[in-house]
């Protein structure tokens, strides 16, 4: 599969170029304008204005919100979902299965930007407008098999066993989408520090290598 990208509304295109081309334009705004602002505090005349077609071409093409909502899952969302768990989870080198999780997270963020602000806005949270839509896209398969492999090289190979791994794909999830989705904020305080793909990546690996290979990894002592 290719890096998944989304085109970017107003690119390229214009909304009458065609019934399929404004489809897509709205879909793209539709998840920028949710990014930026919140789905409840969008309304569709904005959507509509964003991709320069009227509030009736919206209702035209999705008949109701919730069935925007589900397009837009099914066909931004549920693909990088799928992207990032397309992982052999039962591979026998752990380490390399969680740097593979890490890297294909920051290959969607960096290719589609609205992401961590959308994930952490309307799926992550409770009450999230996205939530069960899309947290129910999470292959459950996948995420056993990822599971299995953790407790097997904890219990095998000393990885660190203060370590869920329950917790420790959306740990993950966090690490990579919150200083994304947090940059600006960032910025304000620290203008001069490096928020760039490069800069977040190396932080993660570091943080999270360093967690699962110690201190009880190769038979150290665990926390109390």
């Amino acid at each position: 599969m290719a890096k998944p990208t989304t085109r970017r509304a107003g690119a390229g295109r214009r909304a009458g170029a065609g019934e399929a081309a404004g489809r897509e334009l709205l879909l793209d705004a539709a998840v920028r304008l949710f990014a930026e602002r919140g789905i409840a505090s969008t309304t569709v005349a904005e959507i509509a204005a964003a991709t320069h077609v009227t509030s009736a071409m919206v209702h035209y093409w999705f008949e109701t919100r919730d069935k925007l909502l589900d397009a837009l899952v099914e066909e931004r969302v549920a693909p990088l979902i799928e992207h990032i768990w397309k992982v052999d989870a039962e591979a026998h080198d752990a380490l390399a299965t969680v740097r593979g999780l890490v890297a294909r997270m920051f290959e969607v963020t960096e290719a589609n930007p609205w992401l961590p602000s959308l994930w952490l806005r309307e799926i992550i949270q409770e009450g999230g407008l996205l939530r069960e839509r899309a947290l129910s896209r999470i292959p459950t398969e996948r995420n056993t098999a990822f599971r299995r492999a953790i407790v097997r090289a904890q219990r095998e190979e000393g990885m660190n066993s203060d370590v869920s791994p329950d917790l420790l794909f959306f740990s993950l999830l966090g690490l990579v989408m919150l200083p994304q989705a947090s940059a600006k904020g960032h910025r304000r305080f620290r203008p001069d520090a490096a928020f760039d793909r490069t800069a977040l990546e190396r932080h993660v690996v570091g943080l999270v290598m360093h967690g699962l290979t110690g201190p009880a990894w190769g038979g150290g002592r665990s926390l109390p």
